[in-house]
């Protein structure tokens, strides 16, 4: 497509972008002296047949004769010529030499109070002259809108009439065709419904102001289940006056709104205490996006060299450039933490959020900072926030359990180290804090079904110290030990047990199954029939016991366990013998 020219006289020498409507070209005009630089908008018709094509000839010279009355406003780009050619219809607009302001959006996540009111000034200057002209924009979005380089004033383009050409199946489809037109998260509903009104393109100026506010796209942002209204003030640092305003601009129904850009414009202008926009503009210091990047990598470069006061400096260049820049707040915190200045970190990160309310890692950095500083009730909410925003955030949870310990909330600790834990079964440190925690709450029962069976007898020993005549501690301590291998201590501990309560029918088992295992027998036979005696229907004990005999070869002194009130199942499957039989 390249060097191709259109209307034997405008030679292409650039794709500027293009979509369903159609294609737009950078190129020269060879009619001129020096060829200057212009803009050409090819519309290509969806149908061909005579009779669509002769409408869309009728409605692209009007909306055509259209642009160019538009076109003696300052802030919009003049049409130079329109013609058809092979059935394509083509628009010679002026080349507006700026910045798209959707780049400038990725840049600068979110705007201050002035700079939106500076920017609804601008672009609701432009739109009531627009409205004046008794034409709806429908397609106000900021890769419509462009920042002329020579004045920083925006430029508005795409008029979203002119798209219907190329979007119209047919000549029957005049009632339908405008749904299309526009971009979703900027239209209202009665744009949707195809029946677009001045009050239309004041919503997506509102809806853009917001977007600039919040550093949300508007899509992103929740709407009140009962109103459809939208809800965003949560999100932004800005006045009840300009709140006010935008929440008009932007009501669900058209009939809530201003009915056209003067009025929202006169609203605007009502506002106290806000630099006028051409104040504004004349006193911003500009910073090209190319000069903050070269900023921004010298101050990674001076990280990584380890230099942290002097990435500082270079952070804090970027931000004077740019207060907004959310990431060079970030990466100053982090230096920060690395100059142990807690509390300078803890402020970046705290403007980070400001900036970016939802940027979990920024909630996850100052809750660490405010654990240094002990400032643990912050510190809780920050991790709050983490887990609010990753549920799976299994570092979160271990760093909440332990803020909540220092706020002495050990059960909802232990929880949190537990949720690590679920969430990342080998996270050995979550593992460890709660062992830790739940040997000093002395809760031998959770450790010892948790398998930590050091731990458990170390809780026990502790508990035993204290109450040397605890039967259940004596008896957890002897089941631990059984399950460390160590079962001439666990038939000691079950021994003490039966000692302090002489009829623990199940310490006496318990007792009975490790003497069997290390083949003392006598010792076991007496055991066993100390259980029989105490609870005479325990099968299992009729049944070790009649296998400890077998072994030892005195078969007429077992007991007939399979009949009678016991009748075993003629199947007996293998038992552990850390099993706890009551």
């Amino acid at each position: 497509m390249l060097s191709k020219i259109f209307g034997s006289r405008y030679q292409i020498t650039g794709h500027l972008g293009g979509g369903g409507f159609g294609q737009t070209y950078l190129a020269e005009d060879l009619h001129l002296p020096g060829r200057p630089t212009c803009v050409v908008k090819q519309l290509k018709p969806k149908m061909t047949d005579p009779e669509s094509l002769q409408a869309a000839r009728r409605l692209f010279d009007t909306e055509a004769e259209v642009l160019y009355s538009l076109g003696d406003h300052d802030q919009i780009p003049r049409l130079f010529a329109h013609f058809e050619e092979n059935q394509d219809f083509f628009l010679v607009q002026e080349f507006i030499d700026g910045e798209v302001f959707s780049q400038e959006l990725l840049t600068c996540q979110q705007f201050t109070e002035a700079e939106v009111v500076c920017l609804l000034q601008d672009i609701l200057t432009v739109l009531e002259f627009v409205h004046q002209q008794q034409v709806v924009h429908r397609d106000i979005k900021p890769s419509n809108l462009i920042r002329r380089g020579s004045d920083r004033r925006f430029v508005l383009i795409d008029f979203g009439a002119v798209k219907q050409i190329g979007m119209r199946d047919s000549i029957h489809e005049q009632a339908t065709m405008t749904v299309a037109v526009g971009s979703s998260g900027y239209m209202p509903n009665e744009q949707l419904a195809g029946m677009p009104r001045f009050a239309s393109d004041v919503y997506a100026v509102g809806v853009l102001a917001i977007q600039c506010l919040t550093g949300i796209y508007p899509k992103r942002l929740p709407e009140d289940s009962r109103t459809s209204e939208i809800r965003w003030r949560d999100r932004a640092m800005v006045g009840p006056e300009l709140a006010g305003i935008l929440d008009k601009m932007v009501r669900y129904d058209f009939r809530q709104r201003y009915p056209t850009a003067k009025e929202a414009l006169a609203a605007v202008r009502s506002l106290t205490g806000i630099t006028s926009v051409s104040v504004l503009l004349a006193e911003q210091k500009h910073i090209s996006v190319d000069v903050l990047l070269v900023w921004v990598e010298r101050a990674d470069e001076l990280f990584q060299q380890q230099r942290y006061r002097d990435a500082v400096s270079a952070y804090d260049q970027v931000i004077q450039a740019n207060p907004n820049h959310y990431l060079a707040w970030f990466k100053r915190g982090i230096t920060l933490e690395n100059l142990q200045c807690y509390e300078d970190a803890a402020a970046s990160y705290d403007r980070v959020l400001q900036l970016q309310p939802e940027d979990y890692l920024a909630w996850y950095r100052w809750g660490n900072i405010l654990e240094q500083l002990q400032r643990y009730p912050d510190a809780l909410r920050a991790y709050e926030q983490v887990v609010q925003l990753q549920t799976e955030n299994y570092w979160a949870w271990h760093d909440l359990g332990k803020v909540l310990e220092n706020l002495q909330r050990q059960e909802e600790a232990v929880a949190s180290y537990d949720r690590a834990v679920q969430l990342k079964p080998d996270f050995q440190l979550a593992v460890d804090s709660r062992k830790r925690l739940l040997s000093q709450l002395k809760q031998v029962d959770t450790l010892y079904h948790l398998q930590h069976y050091d731990e458990a007898l170390a809780s026990c020993d502790r508990a035993i110290q204290q109450n040397p005549d605890d039967a259940l501690t004596w008896f957890m301590r002897g089941m631990a030990l059984e399950n460390l291998k160590r079962h001439e201590e666990a038939v000691t501990a079950y021994q003490r047990v039966v000692e302090i309560q002489p009829e623990d029918h199940l310490a006496w088992f318990k007792q009975a199954t490790l003497l069997d295992l290390l083949q003392r027998s006598r010792e076991a036979l007496i055991a066993y029939q100390r259980v029989v005696q105490l609870k005479p229907d325990h099968v299992w004990a009729w049944h070790d016991r009649g296998k400890l005999l077998e072994n030892l070869g005195r078969y007429e002194e077992r007991s007939p366990v399979t009949t009678g009130p016991f009748k075993l199942n003629p199947i007996v499957k293998p038992r552990s013998t850390v099993a706890l039989v009551c």
